[in-house]
């Protein structure tokens, strides 16, 4: 991090003239953009320190001292200096500027909340039969009880958690909504919707078809396959079951603890990617009772120092939090832009694409005859289970973001609307304590639409991968080298950019569903 200090002073703004020559201040403008930078890097540290460490969480106090940073004053000097400006990657930079600005404007207004429910989440422990268990390990714990009745008994005695941090999350969405009109917005929808570059509308009537187009075989393969071994039924599975049902611990002796890093090493090592050799890639994946279970890649100075966290769990899971992780790792690591709004500032589907990509390596037939060691009919379980959870969790999404859809237009009673459109549509019993989550699964600005449009252009380049290189293309270092290439462009391109740059079109569901139906196809063969 440098040592310049977060608080440099802001050129004044105030007073500048109407003629459209001198009405944008450049000067103004790039103290905008070295305080923005400083800011970041400050707020990356303070999160990384608070997930990976439990330090109590003082994103306000960063705020504070930059409260006049993010500003309607300067929200609209961006917005004045983007309508004259006729260079088209210039315009992209402010763009990508205003955009923060705005994203920071909601959350400066929200930080003393989300410190203090982050600070509740690190330091709270749960007492059950006289055991205490950190909130932060609940999910893992979970995740890993054979008993259902037990993980009833763990999901049920986080609820007084879930209360006191809903009481700070109400206020949350109100400040959502009142920032979005003090902005002049109409809505919270048509702030987002200008943030995300996409129609909402349309984009919600993409979700409702991934959820009915798949109704029929995610509820064959939930009853037969998934259920059916933990002897469970569609009458008997709750919410408190999924993580059973995501850890997939039949298949942990494919993925040993021991061998993790060794197999990430080697297959990256296939592209021609050296991974012990990128000094500023560090993996942070100790145990830590206060460490946040959820995974996360922490770019605090691209592409000097990225760190990863990973809290492990044991077995396949582990393995895919770390190839994900490592995937957004790839991206910041090999950043070669030096503009900060392209390497800080982009649309999040980009480095989304990344991880799901490396990720989903796991799923690929040919890694896992070659990396793991599979035998094909251990193949063919594995990867069966796993067109289950990429079904699960794209309908999951789809069902939350129809949910946030409801939830930031002032829906009625948002506690049962989280029931029935993201319980019930991964299959669950609804269970009255599941409507006290209605606001803890909750990200800004929609980010549930960016992993959706992530998973379906990783699809998308995964088969242009595949066309150009073979199925087993993280063999081949010119596959590593198109990858390094995307790669050095960081954040500059967005989504829908990255989608035409790869010569793929538009991004689309389509190549998805089709990956989903062969993997089904090809597990349902009998095996020769």
């Amino acid at each position: 991090m440098t040592k310049r200090s977060l608080l440099i002073s802001l050129i004044v703004i105030s007073g500048l003239s109407c003629s459209p020559k001198t009405n944008v201040d450049q000067a103004a403008i790039e103290t905008l953009r070295e305080r923005i930078e400083h800011f970041v890097k400050a707020q990356l540290l303070v999160g990384y320190r608070s997930w990976v460490f439990g330090e109590a969480s003082s994103a306000d106090s960063l705020y504070q001292a930059n409260s006049d940073l993010f500003s309607a004053e300067n929200i609209r000097l961006l917005q004045r200096a983007e309508s004259v400006e006729h260079d088209s990657t210039q315009r992209k930079r402010l763009w990508y500027l205003r955009r923060f600005l705005i994203s920071e404007y909601l959350g400066k207004e929200t930080a003393i909340l989300t410190d203090r429910t982050s600070n509740i989440e690190a330091t709270s422990t749960i007492n059950v039969d006289g055991n205490p268990i950190a909130y932060r390990n609940l999910s893992g714990a979970i995740s890993n009880e054979s008993s259902q009745a037990n993980r009833k008994k763990l999901y049920d005695a986080a609820t007084l958690i879930v209360d006191t941090l809903n009481k700070y999350l109400v206020r949350v969405e109100e400040i959502n909504q009142r920032v979005s009109r003090e902005l002049g917005f109409a809505s919270y929808d048509e702030m987002a919707e200008l943030m995300k570059g996409f129609s909402l509308e349309a984009f919600r009537a993409t979700a409702r078809t991934i959820i009915e187009n798949t109704d029929s075989i995610y509820a064959h393969l939930l009853n037969r396959d998934i259920l059916k071994p933990l002897k469970l039924t569609d009458t008997s599975f709750y919410r408190f079951d999924t993580g059973l049902l995501s850890r997939g611990a039949q298949f942990d002796r494919f993925f040993p603890d021991a061998k993790m890093m060794q197999t990430l090493v080697a297959t990256y090592g296939g592209m021609g990617i050296d991974i012990p050799k990128l000094n500023s890639l560090s993996i942070d994946s100790e145990k830590r009772e206060r460490k946040s279970p959820r995974a996360v890649c922490f770019s605090i100075d691209v592409p000097n120092d990225i760190r990863l966290s990973i809290k492990p769990i044991g077995g396949m899971d582990d393995y895919g939090a770390l190839f994900h992780e490592v995937g957004h790792g790839m991206h910041y690591v090999h950043t070669t832009e030096n503009a900060i709004e392209f390497k800080y500032l982009g649309e999040q589907t980009v480095t989304e694409v990344y991880a799901f990509l490396s990720e989903y390596l796991l799923v690929n037939q040919a890694w896992l005859r070659m990396k793991a060691g599979l035998t094909t009919s251990q193949i063919k379980d594995f990867v069966r289970y796993q067109a289950f959870q990429r079904l699960f969790m794209i309908r999951l999404y789809a069902g939350m973001f129809l949910y946030e859809s409801e939830l930031h237009s002032g829906a009625a009673n948002p506690e049962k609307l989280y029931t029935q459109l993201v319980v019930k549509t991964i299959g669950c019993v609804p269970y009255q304590p599941d409507e006290k989550r209605y606001l803890t699964s909750v990200d800004p600005l929609y980010y549930s639409a960016s992993y959706l449009r992530a998973w379906f252009l990783e699809a998308q380049l995964n088969a242009e991968l595949t066309a150009r290189f073979g199925v087993n293309w993280f063999e081949n270092r010119e596959a590593g080298d198109f990858l390094i290439s995307l790669w050095k462009l960081g954040d500059r391109l967005n989504g829908d950019e990255l989608a035409r740059h790869i010569g793929v079109g538009a991004i689309s569901p389509d190549k998805l569903l089709e990956q989903i139906r062969m993997m089904i196809v090809f597990s349902s063969k009998p095996s020769m």
